[in-house]
């Protein structure tokens, strides 16, 4: 579910969609999701946001509809610089952020179960923090891999 191809440290981009598109294409690359996966991610964050204020820093969780995807995968970026996310539950509310999560899960049950983990997991402030100073993708892929397993 975790592979350092799907981390990003220090992603170049100047809105919400460059972010969601780069790691649409991440996940889509490496065969996880199908075409459809990018354009309907982009649809949902729109109909209904996922940012999230967190102390440190919002993060985004960007996804789309399981019958988008094919094999589960979470791809993960940091970003060079914060870009605006509408706040989930509140969307009038634009929130800076400079980490965004992009879950791919294949059956509802999964979805439903694997973004309460993840969100779970995304509550560490060391967490975060570890994510944010990465500098490799291998970083990133260690820091999540290692609390997802003893989860």
């Amino acid at each position: 579910m975790f592979a350092a191809r799907l981390c990003v440290p220090r992603l170049s981009a100047t809105t919400a969609d460059d972010a969601v598109r780069a790691l649409a294409a991440r996940l889509f690359e490496a065969g996880h999701v199908r075409a459809s996966f990018e354009a309907a991610a982009s649809q949902r964050e729109r109909r209904s946001p996922t940012g999230l204020p967190f102390a440190g820093g919002a993060i985004a969780l960007p996804h789309a509809e399981p019958e988008h995807v094919v094999s589960p995968a979470i791809a993960v970026a940091s970003l060079a610089s914060p870009v605006r996310f509408r706040q989930m539950g509140a969307p009038a509310i634009a929130l800076d952020v400079a980490l965004v999560v992009m879950p791919a899960f294949s059956e509802k049950e999964q979805a439903a179960s694997g973004l309460a983990r993840l969100l779970e997991l995304l509550r560490d402030d060391a967490l975060r923090a570890e994510l944010s100073r990465a500098t490799t993708p291998e970083q990133m892929h260690d820091a999540i891999a290692a609390r997802w397993r003893v989860a």
